[in-house]
């Protein structure tokens, strides 16, 4: 018998397959010689060419022929043509997409289909800057029920990764399946960063019958393993997902990526019990659906921001003014510690300055384990600004029995200490919490079948774990305000 682990699933070949599903042709136009060097196997369906007879045929004929308008082939990743209704080889029209990669192009041929509704009558709510949370919030179920009528999905989610990779469904639409997952968290492992990093790459992933055979692609030399999917939309499914779908009784998904600021925050998940195919066009809406959220949730942010700027100046103003008189740093930070205990929601902390650590606070922890974490962090920190709610899970030293849970470190170089770095240590205690998940988080993959050990989780019932260990979370806003402490900080000394 085999064994899989989530680190096999971390490490399929996601992009390299050698397949696509079954809903579309795929040709690869090679950028050296411009001739086809792999075709679907599936070729003769839908263009009437066998990939015997496309294989090794120049590229630039078959377009001139077939996509006279075109004009040249784009260029740069991402650079994506769309061409609507472009081609009818006498077995119906086809919709065509063009996607450049780093050795030539893509080309992937679907019949073309009529949206059910008109994609375009599907908006946003209204919203005017600066906007609330609760403004927000109802942007945030309007873009759900907007990608719900553009699709036809039964479920459509709109699911937020959270710092440790795991996710939680913050607004959903529900036709008819039973239950939901509204704030619900999925465990990290549910998509793993092999996945996570495709969805930043590409605007979207449909998957229109998780149940349909995949289709091998054929290659003119070499194995077709070789050829890049990246960008491709036909990409196969693998396996693992397939029957994690299947346990949420998924036949059929698509998922736009919710890029923010140049990251994946999220995602828009849609789910339908039976196979759904979306058009091209609907596809493209739903995709500009999302960047119309990402502008809202961006004009809440700055709204925020400036706010948050506003509170730290005037709050700050005691640091600076008491730095100004000739004060030290140490002694500025301790006699004020209480204003930085607002700002972070923390019970206590400690300045370091070379070997000379000063405590804040009088729940501060002992001098032995402030030089612990000290020289654990100086050393860790790849940035100057750490943070974790589960110091036990980021070093492996940890003392078992320390006062704190969560920490929040910046590090500041002072000119007046000759270029050298001050520490600023915030800790919080622990939090005893709850946390609902969509199904237990400790068993990400059970036994099953033979041949293979491992599976997708078979429940998604709503699983309440008891989280301790754990301080409050650090939010947004706080590392935000951490980041314009140290940058002050910065100016100040």
């Amino acid at each position: 018998m085999n064994t899989v682990t989530i680190a096999d699933c971390e490490h399929e070949r996601l992009a390299n397959s050698g397949q696509i599903q079954a809903n579309g042709v795929l040709l690869f136009l090679a950028k050296q010689d411009m001739t086809f060097r792999y075709v679907s196997a599936n070729s003769a369906e839908l263009l009437g060419e066998a990939p015997d007879e496309l294989l090794g045929a120049d590229g630039r004929d078959w377009l001139e022929m077939n996509l006279p308008d075109l004009g040249e082939l784009p260029k740069g990743a991402g650079k994506r043509v769309h061409l609507p209704r472009a081609l009818d080889l006498g077995l119906g029209e086809l919709d065509v997409l063009i996607s450049p990669t780093s050795d030539g192009w893509l080309l992937e041929l679907e019949t073309s289909l009529d949206p059910e509704n008109d994609p375009e009558c599907f908006q946003l709510a209204a919203w005017q800057a600066p906007l609330d949370s609760a403004g927000l919030e109802r942007v945030q179920q309007s873009l759900v029920e907007a990608i719900s009528g553009v699709t036809g999905y039964d479920r459509v989610m709109l699911y937020q990764f959270t710092p440790d990779w795991s996710g939680v469904v913050l607004a959903e639409r529900v036709r008819h399946s039973p239950g939901t997952y509204l704030s619900l968290r999925f465990p990290a492992t549910d998509i793993p960063a092999i996945a996570r990093k495709l969805y930043a790459q590409t605007p979207y992933r449909h998957i229109p019958d998780v149940t349909a055979a995949p289709v091998p692609i054929q290659a003119l030399q070499g194995e077709s393993t070789a050829l890049d999917l990246t960008w491709s939309d036909l990409r196969s499914v693998s396996p693992m997902h397939v029957e994690y779908l299947s346990n949420m009784n998924v036949a059929s998904s698509f998922s736009t990526s919710v890029m923010v600021e140049g990251k994946l925050w999220g995602l828009v998940a849609c789910h339908n019990p039976e196979p759904r195919w979306i058009p091209l066009e609907a596809r493209q809406r739903c995709k500009a659906l999302v960047d119309a959220y990402v502008e809202a949730l961006l004009s809440h942010r700055r709204s925020i921001e400036r706010s948050l700027l506003e509170t730290l100046s005037a709050r700050l103003e005691p640091v600076r003014a008491q730095l100004a008189r000739g004060g030290s740093i140490a002694d500025s930070l301790a006699s004020q510690f209480q204003i930085l205990s607002k700002l972070f929601g923390v019970t206590s902390g400690a300045v370091a300055i070379g070997d000379q650590i000063t405590p804040l606070g009088a729940d501060a922890p002992p001098a032995e384990m402030l030089t612990g974490v000290h020289h654990w962090c100086s050393r860790a920190m790849s940035d100057t600004l750490y943070s974790t709610d589960h110091i036990a899970g980021a070093w492996d030293a940890a003392p078992e029995h320390a006062p704190f849970r969560g920490l929040l470190c910046l590090s500041v170089r002072a000119k007046q200490l000759a270029s050298g770095h001050l520490y600023l240590y915030l800790f919080r205690p622990e939090e005893v919490s709850e946390v609902a998940w969509a199904g237990n988080p400790e068993k990400p993959m059970e036994a099953s079948g033979e041949g293979v050990q491992i599976s997708p989780r078979k429940s998604f019932e709503r699983w309440v774990q008891v989280r301790r260990g754990f301080s409050r979370g650090w939010s947004d806003e706080q590392v935000f305000v951490a980041r314009q402490l140290r940058d002050q900080l910065s100016a100040w000394l």
